[in-house]
């Protein structure tokens, strides 16, 4: 998972990401959000919108963002762009703690079809590590197929390697792209050009979540764990399998995050996974990472009443979620996130720690110290359940973060938006590995 801040982004997103004067209509949006003219907002969302949202979730949404971001001070900035046959308008938000952008989405018509926030691009570009060898390699670009869904990719081939070993990197939660870009840092990217420097190719490719927004967001009653990871990694694994360059190849899953949380799953479906690698993946069942991650994120400045109440209103919903009758008959709006039941449902149904005693490819974990998202308690569970096989291997680092990234001192939401790299010592670690396998 990633901080807070992107679990509240990937539910907007998730849900309402369906993507003169496009401008005009924007501002008047948020101003008239400002206002609390909520049915008055309503009208503006074009049908498709209108269906899936309701002026009630509309007010609750606005009404949330102050726990967060802190209150609404006004706008500063207005930015329209042409995204394939969309027209999307950024404008710029600026809160007591925090800039986001509220980008909306137009086709055709002055109507909203599509509204989400995104933090602002940063100005700083992504710098490349200097461990990365552009020579000893060459990337192109290739897509995976799950039935009609197609999702852009990147392969990443060493130089004269005849039969390479080769990895498939998968994102964390929320509609990430193939890099899991995030700020200035681009980590997925990092370990993909980083590895494939030390003679091993790899794959990444952009998350369903992304490419296919819209449809997931209708799909939502019938979106589990399967179709967010699973299915498009296993699917991943068969296309490599038939490619020639890796016809005498071993194939590994490299996971982060909730992409690791996953990657047991997925070895225990395909002979064709000879191993998989967790990087700061959660062994605990999630909704109790997340409620480690509100008390954490809250308790940097000290938990005011607000955030003690949604700290209250989480843990209810977690017990909701914990009782398998509860969940079954549960609203989306009784649950945390405000996702659906059939969603948590795939969740509470998979055990990623009893899978992994299961299957019979080795494991390795790694973990930053300082990840406040995933911490060492659950490095620390992999290692109980685990380290009797002596195919497994565990490795921690005092300075990394979430991002495998170095830092000092206690991790805070902000060192996300600082640019940096994978550390070296995950790539060489990680290749050798593999290697030895």
């Amino acid at each position: 998972m990633k901080f807070i801040f992107p679990l509240i982004l990937f539910i907007f997103s998730f849900y309402f990401s369906t993507s003169q004067n496009y401008e005009e209509t924007s501002v008047a949006f948020i101003q008239k959000l400002q206002r609390q003219q909520y049915d008055s907002c309503f009208m503006m969302f074009d049908t498709s919108m209108a269906n899936k949202f309701n002026v009630d979730m509309l007010e609750g949404m606005w009404k949330t963002i102050p726990k967060y971001m802190g209150e609404y001070k006004g706008y500063t900035s207005v930015t329209s762009e042409k995204k394939d046959s969309m027209d999307i308008v950024m404008v710029r938000c600026e809160f007591e703690k925090t800039k986001m952008d509220l980008q909306f989405a137009y086709k055709g018509n002055n109507k909203i079809m599509g509204m989400y926030f995104v933090p602002p691009k940063n100005k700083n570009a992504y710098v490349a590590p200097e461990y990365v060898l552009q020579h000893k390699y060459y990337e192109t670009k290739i897509a995976v197929k799950t039935g009609t869904l197609s999702l852009p990719g990147a392969l990443c081939v060493p130089n004269n390697v005849k039969n390479p070993p080769v990895v498939i990197l998968l994102a964390g939660s929320g509609p990430n792209d193939k890099d899991e870009s995030i700020g200035p840092n681009k980590p997925l990217k990092d370990l993909a050009t980083g590895l494939a420097s030390n003679g091993i190719a790899t794959y990444r490719y952009d998350k369903r979540t992304l490419t296919y927004a819209k449809e997931s967001s209708q799909q939502m009653d019938k979106f589990d764990l399967n179709k967010e990871v699973i299915d498009d990694a296993l699917s991943a694994v068969e296309m490599l399998k038939k490619n020639p360059e890796f016809k005498n190849s071993k194939i590994f899953i490299v996971g982060h995050s909730l992409g690791a949380m996953c990657a047991p799953l997925i070895a225990s479906k395909s002979k064709s996974v000879n191993g998989i690698v967790l990087l700061a993946g959660n062994a605990q069942p999630l909704e109790d990472l997340l409620l480690e991650q509100y008390n954490y994120v809250f308790g940097i400045d000290s938990i005011n009443a607000d955030e003690k109440k949604e700290i209250d209103t989480l843990t209810k919903q977690i017990k909701i979620l914990k009782d398998p009758k509860l969940l079954k008959a549960a609203t989306k709006e009784q649950l945390p996130l405000n996702l659906p039941s059939f969603y948590w449902q795939s969740f509470t149904k998979y055990n990623q720690v009893q899978v992994a005693k299961k299957i019979k490819q080795p494991i390795l974990v790694i973990q930053g110290e300082r990840d406040y998202q995933v911490t060492m308690a659950d490095f620390n569970l992999w290692k109980q359940n685990l380290e009797g096989d002596p195919k497994n291997q565990f490795i921690s680092y005092p300075s990394l973060n979430h991002m495998l990234m170095k830092g000092e001192g206690k991790s805070v939401p902000a060192e996300y938006e600082k640019q940096g790299n994978v550390d070296e010592q995950i790539i060489l670690d990680i290749t050798k590995w593999i290697k030895s396998q």
